[in-house]
């Protein structure tokens, strides 16, 4: 199945850019050019990957995924920016304290550079254990303890029939 990806920016030609290529590559691709229209989508959808810019108007990127990770928690994350010339080390120092991105791309960005960093931040997301399998084991055992609870339910009222309690 192919890997939700929500690209924010508010620079339209850069966002339309990186829309065909993450879609020619094979992601499932939205895009917003607000911070509302963003955590609207993010109401609509569970998003595998965010990519969004670092200043944009009326709300910072480190704001807005502090805003998305409340509603998916293990969502990834690609900040990009055209504006802080720090190196990815140093920007992460200084970010450290807000809300951590997996990675961080300087402006101007090539399509390929993109994709390798959306492909290395998915694949590290892979190797760690995703809520869907937390659930998928919380429902299994939960199964099997309901299961037991009606077993046992299910004697204790034939005994109670027999009046041996």
């Amino acid at each position: 199945m192919p890997h939700k990806v929500l690209v924010v920016d508010d620079e339209v030609d850069e966002l339309a850019g990186w829309e065909t290529a993450l879609h020619k590559a094979g992601y499932l691709v939205r895009t917003a050019n607000t911070a509302a229209k963003a955590l609207e989508l993010c109401d609509e959808s569970i998003f595998d990957l965010v990519i969004l810019d670092y200043v944009m108007p009326k709300m910072k990127g480190l704001e807005l995924l502090a805003w998305i990770r409340k509603k998916n928690p293990l969502v990834r994350s690609i900040l990009v920016s055209g504006k802080l010339s720090l190196p990815e080390h140093e920007v992460r120092e200084a970010i450290r304290g807000e809300v951590e991105s997996d990675k961080y791309l300087h402006k101007p960005i090539k399509n390929e550079q993109l994709l390798e960093a959306a492909a290395e931040v998915l694949k590290k997301a892979q190797s760690s254990r995703s809520w869907d399998a937390i659930a998928a084991d919380h429902a299994e055992t939960e199964k099997k303890t309901v299961s037991k609870a009606r077993k046992v339910q299910g004697k204790l009222k034939k005994h109670i029939k027999k009046g041996s309690i």
